[in-house]
C-alpha cells in the first residue's frame, strides 16, 4: 500500500474512536445501557449495526474459499453457517419473542423460563458458560483470519497484526459499549457497501466464457442445489448434507441464539417488538452485499490465475492487482478491517454481558450500575486475552476453525436451547443435562475418543441426538418448572408449541400467523442473497426467476408488516 491507503486507514480509526469518546459518558450510565443501549437505539441503526456484525475477514475467506472451489454452490455449503438462516427465523416470529423477555441476556432468560430455583441457576449458570465458550472460539476464529489479512498490507507480521486488532477493537468497545458498537456499525455500514458495489461491478466486467472455462467451480454455477454430484467431493451425496446443514441453520433460529449472542442481543435491544421484524428485514437486505462481494472477489481471482495453491490466500492477492488503485484499496482494506471490527466488538460486548449479569451480579447481587460497567470492562479483556492466546496458539487454517466450530461446537446447544421456547415440561435440569451431554460428544468427536470418525452430517446428527436424549433424561428425571412461574412466562412471550392449549387459545391467529411466516421469511432471504450473484454472473433467465420469488415473498412480508398482522404489538419496555 502508499501513503493514500495509509491515510484512509488512518481516517477510518479516528472516526472509530471519535464515535466510541462522544458515546463513552452515555455508555457509563449503567449495566442496561453498557450492554442494550437503554434499549433506545433505533431499528434501522440495530438492522445496520446486525449486518456490519456478521461480515468480517474471517468469514469472507471461508465463503471465498468455498465460492472459488465450488461456484454457486459454494453458497448452498454455507447453509451450514454463513447464510445465517436464524435471521429469517428471527424475522418471523424469535425476534418479537427476545424483545417481549424484556430481559439482558440469554442466561437471565432462564430464570424467567425456570424459575429462581436450583434448576433456573443451573440453567442460566449452563447458558452463560455456552455462551462464553462460543464467545472465545468466535474470538480465536476472527483473529486468526484478520491477522493473516492485514499482514499482507502492513508493515507487521501476523501475530503483531492480531494483537493490534484486539487492542484496537477492546479498547473502543470499553469505552462505549453497545452504543458505539451499534453507531461505529453504522458507520462501517457505508464503508462495506461501498466497497461490496465496487467489486461487483468490476468483477462483473470480467465474465466471460474464458474466464468461466478456467475457474475451477463453475460447473456447480447452478441457482439450484443438485441433489449428488462426485465432483463436490467431500459432500457427492450433497442433498443429505444440504438437509442437515439447513436444519442445523433454522433450529439456531429455533434455540434463539443465532449462534452468536450478539444476535439476541439486537433484539433484546430493540425498543419495540414491532421493531423487530424491521430490524430482521433490514440485516436480511444488507447482509446482501456479502455475497456478490465474495464472488467478485472470486471471479477477479480466476482473472488474475491466482489461488489455486492456497484459495485462503486468494483475497490479499487479489487486492494487491491492478483493479484495486491506490485509495480504492485503502478503501477496500479499510472496509474489511471495518467488517472484522464490527464482529469482533459485538462479540466482546455480548460475551462481557453474560460474565457480568449471569456470573458477577448473582454473586454481588447489591453492587453498584458503576460496578457492574467495571466488571463489564474486566470480562471484555479477559475474553480478549483467552481469545488472542488460543488464535496464535492452535488456529492454523481458518476454514478448518470455522468448520470445527460451526460442526462441532454449535450442535452441543441447539437442541437444549430450541426445547426452551417450544415444551412447556421442559425444566432447568433437561437444559444443563441436554447442553452437558452435547459438549460431551462434541468432545468425543474432536479428539476421536473410540475411534470416532464422522463427516459433517454424521457429526451434526450425532452430537445433536446426544443432547437430545441428555434433555429428555434430565426432564424426566426430575420435577417440572413451577406452573405459576410457567404461566408468568407464557403471558410475557406468548411462543407456540407443546403449550397448554387454554393459555395458546386467546393467541391463535398470531402463532398460526408466526408459523405460516416463517418458510416465506426462509425463502425471501436465501432468494435476497441469491439474486446479486446471479446479476455479478450474468445469468439473467435465472435471475428472473429468482427475483420473481423475491419480489413475492418480500412483498408478502412488508405487506404482513405494515397490517401489524401476527400480534407484533408496538409496546416497549421502558
Amino acid at each position: 500500500m502508499v501513503f493514500v491507503d495509509y491515510a484512509i486507514l488512518v481516517l477510518y480509526l479516528a472516526g472509530l474512536f471519535g464515535i466510541a469518546a462522544w458515546l463513552a459518558r452515555r455508555a457509563a450510565q449503567g449495566s442496561d445501557h453498557y450492554f442494550l443501549g437503554g434499549r433506545r437505539l433505533p431499528w434501522w441503526a440495530l438492522g445496520s449495526s446486525g449486518m456490519s456484525s456478521n461480515l468480517d475477514a474471517a468469514g469472507t475467506m471461508t465463503i471465498l474459499t468455498l465460492i472459488y472451489l465450488y461456484g454457486l454452490h459454494g453458497f448452498f455449503i454455507e447453509m451450514r453457517g454463513g447464510v445465517v438462516l436464524p435471521i429469517a427465523v428471527f424475522l418471523a416470529f424469535m425476534g418479537k419473542w427476545h424483545q417481549r423477555s424484556g430481559v439482558v441476556t440469554t442466561a437471565e432468560w432462564m430464570r424467567l423460563r425456570f424459575g429462581p430455583g436450583a434448576q433456573g441457576t443451573a440453567a442460566r449458570v449452563t447458558a452463560a458458560f455456552t455462551y462464553l465458550v462460543i464467545t472465545v472460539a468466535m474470538v480465536v476464529f476472527f483473529l486468526a483470519a484478520a491477522g493473516t489479512f492485514l499482514a499482507v498490507f502492513l508493515p507487521w507480521d501476523p501475530v503483531t497484526c492480531a494483537v493490534a486488532m484486539a487492542l484496537i477493537g477492546l479498547t473502543y468497545t470499553l469505552v462505549s459499549g453497545l452504543y458505539g458498537v451499534v453507531w461505529t456499525d453504522v458507520f462501517q455500514s457505508f464503508l462495506i457497501a461501498a466497497a461490496a458495489a465496487y467489486v461487483a461491478v468490476t468483477a462483473s466486467g470480467l465474465v466471460s466464457p474464458d474466464l468461466v472455462a478456467a475457474w475451477p467451480g463453475a460447473a456447480f454455477n447452478d441457482p439450484l442445489p443438485r441433489l449428488a454430484d462426485g465432483g463436490l467431493a467431500p459432500y457427492e451425496l450433497f442433498w443429505v448434507f444440504l438437509v442437515f446443514w439447513v436444519g442445523k441453520g433454522v433450529l439456531e433460529g429455533l434455540g434463539g441464539s443465532g449462534g452468536s449472542a450478539y444476535m439476541a442481543q439486537r433484539f433484546y435491544a430493540a425498543p419495540s417488538a414491532a421493531a423487530t421484524r424491521k430490524v430482521a428485514m433490514l440485516w436480511c437486505a444488507l447482509f446482501a452485499f456479502r455475497w456478490p462481494m465474495v464472488l467478485g472477489f472470486a471471479v477477479i481471482a480466476i482473472h488474475l490465475g491466482v489461488g489455486r495453491e492456497n484459495p485462503e490466500q486468494i483475497l490479499p492477492l487479489v487486492l494487491q492487482s491492478e483493479f484495486f488503485p491506490a485509495g480504492v484499496r485503502g478503501m477496500i482494506v479499510a472496509a474489511i478491517f471495518a467488517a472484522s471490527m464490527s464482529t469482533f466488538d459485538s462479540t466482546i460486548n455480548a460475551g462481557a454481558s453474560y460474565v457480568v449479569k449471569d456470573i458477577f451480579q448473582p454473586l454481588r447481587p447489591r453492587a453498584s450500575e458503576r460496578t457492574l460497567v467495571i466488571a463489564g470492562y474486566a470480562a471484555s479483556v479477559l475474553i480478549v486475552a483467552l481469545g488472542l492466546f488460543l488464535a496464535l496458539t492452535l488456529a492454523d487454517s481458518v476454514l478448518g476453525v470455522w468448520t470445527t466450530i460451526v460442526i462441532q461446537l454449535f450442535p452441543a446447544f441447539l437442541v437444549p436451547f430450541a426445547l426452551r421456547w417450544f415444551w412447556a415440561r421442559f425444566n432447568g435440569a433437561g437444559f444443563t443435562a441436554g447442553i452437558a451431554a452435547g459438549f460431551a460428544a462434541s468432545t468425543a468427536v474432536s479428539f476421536g475418543l473410540g475411534g470416532l470418525v464422522l463427516n459433517e452430517a454424521q457429526t451434526l446428527a450425532f452430537v445433536g441426538l446426544v443432547s437430545f436424549v441428555g434433555s429428555l433424561a434430565g426432564t424426566y428425571a426430575t420435577a417440572p418448572a413451577d406452573r405459576v412461574v410457567l404461566e408468568e412466562f407464557y403471558k410475557r412471550v406468548r411462543p407456540f408449541g407443546f403449550w397448554p392449549a387454554d393459555w395458546k387459545k386467546p393467541h391463535r391467529r398470531e402463532l398460526r400467523g408466526d408459523l405460516l411466516r416463517l418458510p416465506v421469511a426462509l425463502v425471501w432471504q436465501v432468494s435476497t442473497f441469491m439474486l446479486p450473484m446471479l446479476a455479478v454472473l450474468r445469468m439473467w433467465g435465472a435471475f428472473a426467476a429468482v427475483a420473481t420469488v423475491f419480489a413475492a415473498t418480500g412483498a408478502h412480508l412488508l405487506l404482513e408488516l405494515r397490517r401489524g398482522d401476527g400480534g407484533v404489538e408496538s409496546s416497549s419496555h421502558g
